[in-house]
């Protein structure tokens, strides 16, 4: 799984932020973070960021990791439990200042996709009683699915009791997985007034219509109107551009004067056949990638007047001052003679 950032097309995406979350809240009930990301191939530099996607398959294995870590089959409602609205950022703050429950709800089903492309969630009928809303994940395999899916339906009617500050209860709640042996915690979370159903074709939740009404506490209409139109306005996170993760890593690798090949795969957590592979495949070289890299970072220097060059020499990997010299006589040739042709 260490290479499901770098091959292929990603499918399905999931905002960086939901994996934060879940492994935050799984540290909290006793499990590894740092190992359950590296096994699900979430890298390090995904973690520090919180604009970027990753492949919706590495989230669904998070969910398989931390069930295992921490060894119970309701991991999904005490990772529900430490949610607090605002965790899954925009998402949430539009769910936080709809003017009621239902435009809440609504705004959930309208930008799911900065949270996850994965995930469907829809108005799936309503009359004067009751509405009901479905959701399913398009990607995973079957525990991952069951898992995502009672955590997604837990912060859903979490949320919803939340906002009103009302006991907000689901009517009915149901699933398409089957009946695990033991669901008393599941349907406690969940709190539906006619109870859970299993084998469903597809997940659901019904509300009472007229709850949908009730007024969302400390909303700001017009902060959601201006969210709103924000909103509408941005794309979904973009994918986590492998180059670009790999030259942050190279630059980091020069700032701590550890410019190797191997120092580097250890970074991005993978193999040094695998990292030069995938430099072939991209139309490059590791020599190649260096060499800029070392040309930016000697720029840098430049226009900051720091390090001296006998401590950048040294930093950059070169054998002495005079190599990293030439160096820069090479790069400013190239340079000189790439505005001749341009010209």
């Amino acid at each position: 799984m260490a290479e499901a950032l770098t091959t292929g097309t990603p499918g399905e995406l999931d905002s960086i932020v939901l994996s934060k979350f879940l492994l935050t809240a799984a540290a909290a009930n006793g499990a590894d973070p740092d190992r359950i990301a590296r096994a699900a191939g979430v890298p390090d530099w995904a973690l520090a960021e919180d604009e970027v996607t990753i492949p919706a398959r590495c989230t669904m294995h998070v969910w398989e990791l931390v069930e295992h870590a921490l060894d119970t089959p309701d991991s999904p409602v005490s990772i529900a439990g430490w949610y607090s609205l605002g965790a899954l950022g925009l998402f949430d703050y539009l769910f936080a200042n709809a003017p009621t429950l239902g435009a809440a709800l609504e705004s959930s089903t309208r930008y799911l996709h900065f949270i996850t492309t994965n995930g469907r969630f829809a108005l799936s009928s309503q009359d004067e009683r009751e509405t009901t809303y479905s959701f399913h994940y398009v990607e995973g395999e079957t525990r991952q699915v069951e898992l995502a899916e009672q955590f997604a339906l837990a912060v859903l009617c979490a949320r919803s009791r939340g906002v009103t500050g009302t006991p907000v209860h689901p009517l009915h709640v149901g699933f398409s997985q089957s009946a695990p042996p033991r669901h008393a915690t599941l349907a406690e979370a969940l709190a539906a007034e006619r109870g859970i159903d299993f084998d469903q074709a597809r997940a659901t939740v019904t509300f009472r219509t007229a709850d949908l009404a009730q007024p969302v506490l400390g909303a700001d209409p017009r902060l959601g109107a201006i969210l709103g139109r924000y909103a509408d306005t941005l794309p979904p996170p973009p994918p986590a551009d492998w180059r670009d993760q790999f030259r942050q890593a190279l630059d980091l690798c020069l700032i701590e004067g550890t410019p190797a090949l191997d120092h580097v795969a250890r970074q991005l957590m993978t193999s040094r056949r695998t990292l030069q592979r995938r430099l072939a495949e991209s139309g490059t070289t590791w020599r190649a990638e260096l060499d800029d890299a070392r040309r930016r970072q000697a720029e840098l220097a430049r226009r900051t007047g720091r390090p001296g060059t006998a401590v950048l020499a040294d930093r950059l990997g070169y054998s002495d001052p005079r190599s990293l010299r030439r160096a820069v006589r090479r790069w400013s040739a190239a340079e000189g003679a790439g505005e001749e042709s341009a010209g």
